[in-house]
């Protein structure tokens, strides 16, 4: 396990616990005092989703069994949209291992579950291999943020590079020439800088992301990923 993911003093887990006895709020709560989480405990159902939709943790504690609605539709409610479709999700249970809770909570988007009483030290290694897996997401995702953005950025340099050392190369001999622009001279400056024009107007309004090979690598395909003629190729997406 990766010191790096792990949660510390620094930089604690943090942690929704949702169980609707205050009392196992309060155990808990102290258990974890001398560990590196950051708890944010709720009772309700309600709470649990107003939480959700606030802020991002790196993992959830959710009791399955709450009165106004159970902890497997929370559960579905918090993946569907909002901060937290990924984090990762433990239901807790009194219930006896076997029960159908298991599968529908597992099939709802829970990674695990504990059933009560559970021991400490497995109640604190699945907390840390939560925040670790949250946490290697997140550094996924932005490699992923990162490479898009070099792939958007190769895209525009090589699209806009032809029309632009064009409209540079007519702009010297322009300020060589010692007769005044012909009519065609500007007609082609026109030209050069129309095709720059359009080719940001296409980045300004990027609707997919498509990208080709460049050289070593892949850039952004700005006409397709603008919807431009053709359409986006989704095999290259």
């Amino acid at each position: 396990m990766s010191p790096a993911y792990l949660p510390t003093p620094e930089a604690p887990g943090r942690i929704l616990v949702v169980d609707d006895q205050r009392d196992n709020l309060r155990v808990l709560s102290l258990e974890l005092k001398r560990h590196p989480f950051l708890l944010t405990c709720v009772d309700s159902a309600r709470e649990a989703l107003e939480r959700g939709a606030e802020e991002t943790f790196e993992g959830i504690l959710m009791d399955v069994s709450l009165p106004e609605m159970d902890g497997i539709e929370v559960c579905r409610r918090l993946r569907q949209s909002g901060r937290n479709q990924r984090t990762p999700l433990i239901f807790l249970s009194a219930m006896r291992v076997g029960e159908d809770w298991i599968t529908q909570g597992l099939e709802a988007g829970g990674m695990d579950y504990l059933t009560k009483p559970y021991s400490f030290p497995e109640l604190l290694a699945k907390l840390r291999m939560m925040v670790r897996l949250s946490r290697q997401n997140e550094a996924l995702m932005a490699g992923e943020r990162q490479r898009a953005l070099l792939e958007v950025a190769g895209g525009a340099a090589h699209e806009l590079s032809q029309p632009l050392a064009s409209a540079q190369i007519l702009a010297d001999q322009l300020a060589k020439q010692n007769a005044p622009a012909t009519a065609e001279q500007i007609q082609q400056l026109r030209s050069f800088l129309g095709q720059t024009a359009g080719i940001l107007h296409q980045i300004q309004h990027l609707q997919s992301y498509v990208t080709k090979p460049y050289a070593t690598g892949q850039i952004l395909d700005i006409a397709q990923s603008s919807g431009g003629e053709g359409g986006p190729d989704p095999s290259r997406s």
